[in-house]
């Protein structure tokens, strides 16, 4: 299984050690905003690092890439609220953010069949979180942050990668659900008091999915 030795970093090992709580990275439920629907990109995780798995959309169906280059990462990352990353992200950075998602999509996905993770994508994620992180910092009026300065991209996604490292090994390392919608592939971290959340929003999936059990139901004979 994966534990928590440090900050930032996963290993192998059993359990002996008690579950660390879940720190800065994690957030509660969130309610997409109109900015976030508008461009297409899904935020119904409750967490930065499975909404970044949600960028390609209908996985195991069609597979349907949304970072395509530079400038739909940067958007995603505007959209985010993350830091925003120096223009401009040239392909290799596209793909280091890409190999970074694909490694955690595959942790999550072992996480949800509570299967054992492949080394290789524990060490790319590993890698990534260390990298140094944008800070916020306050503004002099008291009350405010005021926004840090563009940083390298790396340093953006290294705050995707630490936010995986705390899910996975945090309280709600045993929450993180596949939604059950017949067309959707997105994961999501259930918070529920009974731990039965099914769909990863109740107005995307859950209210299509009754309304296609209720025309079931009452459908007569042709």
């Amino acid at each position: 299984m994966i534990l928590i030795r440090s900050v930032g970093v996963l290993v192998y090992g059993d359990r002996r050690t008690s579950r660390k709580q879940e720190g800065t990275m994690s957030r509660p439920p969130v309610t997409e905003t109109k900015d976030q629907r508008r461009l297409g990109f899904p935020f119904r995780s409750g967490r930065i690092s499975l909404d970044f798995v949600a960028t390609v959309a209908k996985r195991d169906m069609n597979d349907r890439e949304m970072i395509t280059d530079g400038e739909s990462l940067q958007t995603w990352l505007w959209v985010s609220g993350l830091p925003a990353a120096k223009d401009p992200i040239d392909e290799s950075a596209v793909e280091r953010a890409r190999v970074l998602r694909e490694a955690i999509n595959r942790l999550t996905r072992a996480r949800v069949d509570e299967t054992r993770p492949v080394p290789t994508d524990v060490e790319i994620l590993n890698e990534a979180a260390q990298r140094g992180v944008p800070f916020p910092k306050l503004d002099y009026d008291g009350l405010s942050v005021h926004p840090s300065a563009p940083v390298p991209v790396d340093q953006v996604l290294a705050i995707v990668a630490r936010d995986a490292v705390e899910l996975f090994s945090g309280k709600y390392h045993d929450r993180i659900r596949r939604c059950l919608g017949h067309d959707c592939s997105l994961y999501f971290v259930d918070r529920s008091r009974q731990g039965v959340r099914r769909w990863c929003s109740m107005a995307a999936c859950g209210e299509k999915a009754s309304s296609a059990t209720y025309r079931k139901r009452h459908s007569g004979p042709a």
